[in-house]
């Protein structure tokens, strides 16, 4: 099974520490953040996995040689692509270590997301030729994914009030946060990789998402049992992590 681990980011909100180092390798109980996404990943039997890097590659490239076998990486050194971007040039390029089918799933994990659902029942849910993605709709955000009774149908701006596609009709629609971690079929990284065009250029899965729910299917999945989650996202936040992980 693949994977892709998003660890190219700069992380500026996470200063201190990302003036010298990677996001990913922000250490969290007695590893790095990108140590525990892997061996979640592992868990599940996931044994070709591909982490893109951009902000001090070096280290998250030696972290990787050090500590895991058969985990490869896609350099957006010269080139920061963001998440739509990142997976684009993973698919061009063939980044796995083995041929990627159509109807073969992709996990895709942020590596500054850390949570300790287990994915076997988000494999489970997943079918082919879907995106289906972790959504909370108990957890506030600015920025909300919205669904009809089966599938995303759009996205709103809880702030500006944008409704993305324009025009849709919000009344009785289920809304929810996105929580990082998805799960698409071979196929679907195909379309992420033409909607991308013919330039790599910085682009993001969510307006891919946006942009696309109207004619694929994507789904959500919410854990049944409870769960702990947290952005990485700022130093502050980093420390909330710490006290609830660390002191279990």
């Amino acid at each position: 099974m693949k994977a892709v681990v998003f660890a190219a980011g700069i992380g500026s909100r996470l200063k201190p520490f990302t003036d010298y180092h990677p996001k990913a390798l922000a250490p969290l109980a007695g590893k790095p953040l990108l140590g525990h996404v892997i061996e979640k990943l592992y868990a599940v039997g996931v044994d070709d996995i591909v982490v893109n890097v951009h902000h001090f590659p070096s280290q998250i490239i030696n972290y990787l040689y050090d500590n895991y076998s058969h985990v490869g990486v896609s350099d957006e050194s010269e080139l920061l692509l963001d998440t739509a971007g990142g997976i684009a040039k993973i698919y061009r390029e063939k980044a796995f270590r083995t041929p990627l089918l159509p109807t073969e799933p992709v996990i895709i994990h942020n590596a500054d997301i850390y949570t300790d659902f287990s994915l076997c029942g988000m494999l489970e849910s997943h079918r082919e030729g879907r995106a289906t993605l972790l959504v909370d709709p108990a957890r506030k955000s600015s920025r909300e994914l919205l669904f009809d009774e089966k599938k995303m149908i759009g996205w709103r701006n809880v702030k500006t009030g944008l409704v993305r596609p324009s025009g849709l009709e919000t009344a009785g629609v289920h809304s929810a946060a996105f929580g990082g971690v998805h799960i698409m079929s071979g196929d679907i990284l195909a379309a992420v990789d033409e909607y991308v065009g013919a330039e790599l250029a910085p682009c993001s899965i969510m307006d891919f998402y946006i942009d696309s729910c109207a004619k694929i299917d994507i789904v959500p999945f919410t854990p049944v049992s409870p769960y702990r989650w947290f952005d990485i996202g700022t130093a502050e936040k980093l420390e909330a992590a710490r006290k609830c992980v660390e002191n279990q």
